[in-house]
C-alpha cells in the first residue's frame, strides 16, 4: 500500500488532476487525508495491484493482467514473424 499526493497520482497514471479529484470524491480511488503543516492534504491510497473500481476482487484483477501478457507475447511473436518475412521480400524485390 502506497500513499500518493493527488499531483503525483495524476502524473503517475497520466490524468488530469481534476479527473483525479473526481474518481476521489465519488469513491472510485480510496482515499485518505492526513494533515500536513496544519493543513489536511488528500492522498490517494495505491495499492501494489490496485483495482480502479470498487468491488473489483484482486483475483480476477491478477486473471485479467496475466491474460493481457499472454495476448502481448502472442501479439509480439506474430509481429516479428512479419517483420522476417517484411525483410525477406524486400531483399526479393530489391534483387530484381
Amino acid at each position: 500500500m502506497k500513499l500518493m499526493s493527488i499531483k503525483e497520482y495524476a502524473i503517475v497514471n497520466k490524468l488530469s488532476i481534476y479527473n483525479v479529484v473526481k474518481m476521489v470524491k465519488n469513491g472510485t480511488l480510496q482515499s485518505e487525508i492526513k494533515k500536513v503543516d496544519g493543513k489536511d492534504e488528500v492522498y490517494v491510497i495505491q495499492n501494489e495491484i490496485s483495482s480502479i473500481y470498487k468491488g473489483t476482487p484482486d483475483t480476477s484483477e491478477a486473471e485479467t493482467i496475466g491474460d493481457y501478457e499472454k495476448a502481448y507475447f502472442e501479439l509480439k511473436l506474430k509481429y516479428d514473424q512479419l517483420k522476417i518475412e517484411h525483410e525477406a521480400l524486400k531483399k526479393r524485390v530489391e534483387t530484381l
